[in-house]
């Protein structure tokens, strides 16, 4: 395997490895994500390019930043790209000197120039995997490429406080896309709402359910007496781990008995930390960190919260459903489509109150929860690799439905 960096200094390649196939025949595939920090996201990315058809495809991931442009977290992945996929980043923004020449450049040249500059590879399809920065990169290339826009999030989250310009921009940015494509219908619904013309496309995202499944069983972890609740995710705020810590005070207050285990890491790790000190929550809530393998915790949790304000396919919702784990949940997008027409758990209004009324409801009848868990066995066979992957290879074939 070869580790090499190229001329422009700006950017790095890894995970380039030589072959003597002719490559001619292959599809050139490139996914933009803006770094490859710790995420939902990116960890579908990692799926995606991982399982796509080595002979059908050469791909690379192009990370727009070394690091994170919001806070100097960040996690490596302990499976990360397959020798088969390139990655590189265009900006080493962990360097002083270089970011501070990239913002000149940003404030000072057009962006369909910076574009030119830091892209010296040509590409059949150019993917913005993210909204954002990676989709107003993508708008500039002068490529003659099939160029895709991925939405992971609810659009009116994203609109909401844009005024009429900004909003006729965006506009204007994915016109410059052949095809928009949204992680649920829902997403698709709520872009189309914003742009009526449009006609986005839903791909569901992948997950690699066999592994999950053989990582679930690498370590075994030992639950407390009572219910065990798990949460997987950033500890940020629109996750709503600061209602749910307070719905659990609430729960304590009037005696039931649960635990939680919270994994992940983020800019409100210590706030958080705060608000269990003060409510006396330490022997029932335990944040854990980030964990590379938390399917463990799944697998043994008896049910897993998702407490999010807004969401666009919950990637953790979907990989408790393939370890067929009961799920309570707000009602964020998406979740009626990961459930289907199965009852996998509770889906209830995204409120503290919801929240509340939801847990409680799992902590009075426990045993509900072996229900639940039959159901979320039933729907797991929908999120089988395969399937999602035969979605995604149509979509970069440029095949419509």
């Amino acid at each position: 395997m070869k580790k090499f960096v190229l001329r422009n200094s700006f950017y790095r390649v890894d995970n380039f490895e030589d072959s003597n196939r002719d490559d001619s025949m292959k599809k050139k595939v490139a996914f933009y994500i803006e770094s490859m920090v710790v995420g939902g996201a990116e960890r579908v990315l990692i799926d995606l390019v991982n399982n796509l058809n080595p002979e059908k495809y050469e791909v690379t991931v192009i990370a727009l930043f070394k690091n994170s442009v919001y806070s100097d977290y960040c996690f490596q992945f302990e499976d990360g790209f397959k020798s088969h996929v390139q990655y590189k980043y265009l900006i080493d923004n962990t360097s002083g000197i270089r970011y501070r020449i990239f913002n000149y450049m940003n404030a000072h040249l057009s962006k369909k120039k910076i574009y030119q500059y830091l892209i010296n590879d040509e590409f059949d399809v150019e993917v913005a995997f993210y909204e954002g920065w990676p989709t107003e990169f993508v708008s500039f290339s002068n490529q003659d490429s099939y160029k895709i826009a991925w939405l992971h999030t609810d659009q009116h989250r994203l609109y909401e406080k844009l005024t009429i310009n900004q909003i006729k921009e965006k506009k204007k940015v994915y016109e410059s896309f052949s095809q928009i494509v949204g992680v649920s219908e829902a997403v698709c619904k709520s872009y189309k709402f914003i742009f009526p013309e449009s006609e986005p496309r839903c791909v569901y995202n992948p997950v690699q359910d066999d592994l999950i499944r053989t990582k679930a069983q690498k370590e075994e972890i030992k639950p407390k007496q009572f219910v065990q609740f798990v949460t997987v995710g950033r500890l940020i705020t629109i996750k709503g781990y600061e209602r749910l810590i307070s719905v659990l005070a609430r729960c304590k207050r009037e005696g039931y008995k649960f635990s939680l285990w919270i994994i992940g890491d983020g800019e409100e790790r210590e706030h958080l930390r705060l608000i269990i000190e003060r409510d006396q929550l330490e022997q029932e809530i335990l944040l854990l960190g980030q964990k590379s393998n938390p399917y463990p915790f799944i697998k043994t949790a008896d049910c897993l919260i998702c407490s999010s304000y807004a969401e666009g396919l919950s990637t953790v919702v979907i990989e408790a459903i393939v370890l067929g784990k009961p799920v309570i949940t707000t009602d964020c997008s998406g979740m009626d489509e990961i459930f289907g027409n199965l009852e996998c758990g509770c889906i209830c209004e995204n409120s503290e109150e919801g929240l509340f009324l939801a847990i409680i409801q799992v902590l009075e009848t426990p045993n509900r929860l072996d229900y639940y868990h039959s159901q979320a066995k039933q729907r797991s066979s929908f999120f089988a690799l395969k399937n999602r992957m035969a979605d995604v290879e149509a979509l970069l074939e440029g095949l419509t439905k």
